[in-house]
């Protein structure tokens, strides 16, 4: 379920040559079964302990009653892991035990200990689902969403909606209390865990009644079978999207010779340029003698970073201070300035930003990523 144990990030060489694990985090707690709500389990339930070095993990220590009770993980990576609630833990934080003897800090989450929850007489079920878009991004403007029909279960119902990775770690969950059978429900996800912005990658909706158990998955109302491909409930998330929405070649990268200090993308006059990443309009200008055309983005969710984008075919509509979505168009692929065809010149600045005190960043490679999966 879990991907393999990895070497924490803040390894450090101890003597003798040896990687010692860093001491693990606690980022997230979280109940996947036996719970009566997000945080909330009964003995013998299930729960999720996500953070950094959770590979190394070799005991989850509960409060107890007079003194904290342990349990060993069943299931763990480098990220998350899962572990039952053993018998005489109670309401309380919790830690985590490395193989090197290092204890985690407390969680900042509370983990209430009670009673199981009552078990539904007739199982929820959910059909007619769809995600849309099946590929997303940080900060765009459309955002993963999920919208379905709950059937079954009871007149009314609590459930919940959870955000799963391929690795079947549970990244975000929102629970919904009340829900009418029958009804049509929607729910759209902001592309955010508990630490931060979700990683890169591929994920599932997964709808839950709210002690875990999944519901019964129709692909209309009234019908039993199991959905068809493509799977209604996957989609992708990225961070960025690449700026010049047409055809494009490359051009000069850093040096170039002649101290280039950016990547250029070759492509038609008129190309559309979008924002790689959302963000704030920093600078929106014109230089003759250099970049003719262009604009500064200080990105979202990065302590501003910044993006420029020299060369527009004419200046860009959006004002300094106005809000961007990642994926918003920006302008057009132009030649103006000193340029000797219609290009891109594209530049990544360090936080805090585009002559700001930040610093220039080579942006080759993540670019070029970003053109293989956008």
């Amino acid at each position: 379920m879990f991907g393999a144990v990895g070497q924490s990030s803040a390894a450090q060489t101890a003597g003798g040559g040896l990687l010692v694990p860093g001491v693990p985090r606690i980022k997230d707690v979280i109940c996947v079964s036996g719970c009566a709500k997000i945080r909330a389990s009964s003995l013998g339930g299930m729960i999720q302990v996500s953070g950094t070095a959770m590979g190394s993990v070799e005991l989850v220590r509960f409060a107890g009653g007079s003194r904290s009770v342990q349990a060993k993980p069943t299931d763990k990576g480098s990220s998350s892991l899962l572990v039952k609630v053993p018998q005489g833990a109670v309401t309380g934080r919790i830690r985590v035990l490395s193989a090197t003897g290092s204890y985690s800090s407390p969680s900042t989450q509370i983990l209430e200990i009670g009673p199981p929850p009552p078990k539904q007489d007739s199982p929820l079920r959910v059909s007619d689902a769809r995600t849309s878009p099946k590929v997303a991004y940080q900060y765009g403007s459309r955002l993963p969403r999920l919208d379905f029909i709950l059937g079954g279960g009871q007149a009314s119902n609590d459930i919940r909606i959870d955000v799963v990775s391929t690795k079947g770690s549970v990244i975000a969950s929102r629970t919904r209390l009340d829900v009418p059978r029958g009804s049509s429900q929607r729910f759209t996800w902001g592309g955010r865990s508990s630490s931060g912005p979700a990683p890169n990658g591929r994920y599932r909706f997964v709808v839950r009644s709210l002690d875990g158990t999944r519901a019964i998955v129709s692909r209309r109302s009234g019908e039993t079978s199991a959905p068809r491909e493509p799977d209604p409930f996957s989609f992708s998330i990225y961070g960025y999207v690449f700026p010049v929405r047409g055809n494009h070649s490359y051009g000069d990268g850093i040096g170039a010779g002649r101290g280039h200090q950016g990547l250029d993308v070759t492509a038609n006059c008129g190309v559309p340029l979008i924002a790689a990443r959302g963000g704030t309009v920093y600078y929106n200008a014109y230089q003759a003698s250099g970049a003719g055309h262009y604009i500064v983005i200080n990105l979202a969710g990065t302590r501003n970073e910044s993006h420029v984008y020299m060369h527009l075919a004419k200046p860009s509509p959006l004002k300094v201070g106005r809000k961007v979505k990642t994926g918003q168009k920006i302008g057009e692929v132009g030649t103006t300035g000193r340029s000797s065809g219609c290009h891109l010149h594209f530049e990544h600045w360090s936080s805090p930003g585009w002559y700001q005190g930040g610093t220039f960043l080579d942006p080759t490679g993540p670019v070029k990523n970003w053109d293989r999966y956008s």
